[in-house]
């Protein structure tokens, strides 16, 4: 019987922790580059869902999926659903990417997608983010944000024409139409961050 219970209590706590790893909190801080003021997760409560890409203004594999992610958000804009660019790279003296790169490079991309920076790595360490570009999948719960899919933009970083499995439109679809997310992280392909 003490057995019984012993793996009971062992399954909760795997339980529990599971739920920690996926719960992320609203006060997570960013920065928006081009109104250059602070806000945090809070901020996307109303949406259905946030898309946030992990990107890099010199990247070569960031750069490739610029346009894909200006495409999605534009496609699902009318879903509630929003999507942003984060940059974690303004703190790293060897980087050009200050405040202001962001900015001019927020001036050339879709204004429908948000360009925000990570400026003390806080929400890259808090959703342990490796790579640019890696997207995080985040849907609001009453405690916070569920993290619902971590990793890849689809399986083809190098010709959008090759792509046969799109993760995050998969996901999206999935979760728009309330049903069971099909994948919950897949490897991404990039550079890593410092």
């Amino acid at each position: 019987m003490n057995r019984k219970l012993y793996l009971i209590f062992i399954a909760l706590v795997i339980t529990l922790r599971s739920f920690g790893q996926n719960y992320v909190s609203k006060e997570l801080p960013l920065y928006n580059v081009l109104t250059d003021t602070d806000i945090t997760l809070a901020k996307f409560d109303s949406h259905s869902a946030i898309v946030l890409v992990y990107t890099s203004i010199h990247c070569p594999y960031a750069k490739l999926y610029k346009e894909r992610i200006s495409s999605m958000s534009d496609q699902y804009a009318s879903q509630n659903v929003r999507f942003a660019f984060v940059n974690a790279n303004a703190n790293h003296p060897s980087n050009k990417e200050t405040i202001k790169h962001m900015k001019d490079e927020a001036n050339t991309s879709n204004q429908n997608v948000l360009y925000l920076a990570d400026k003390n790595h806080t929400v890259r360490k808090a959703l342990n983010v490796e790579k640019n570009p890696e997207v995080i999948i985040l849907t609001p719960i009453s405690e916070g944000y569920r993290k619902v899919y971590q990793g890849a933009i689809d399986d083809s970083p190098q010709s959008e024409s090759t792509v046969r499995k799109n993760y995050v439109q998969m996901t999206l679809n999935s979760i728009l139409t309330n049903k069971t997310v099909p994948l919950t992280y897949q490897r991404p392909v990039g550079c890593r961050i410092k």
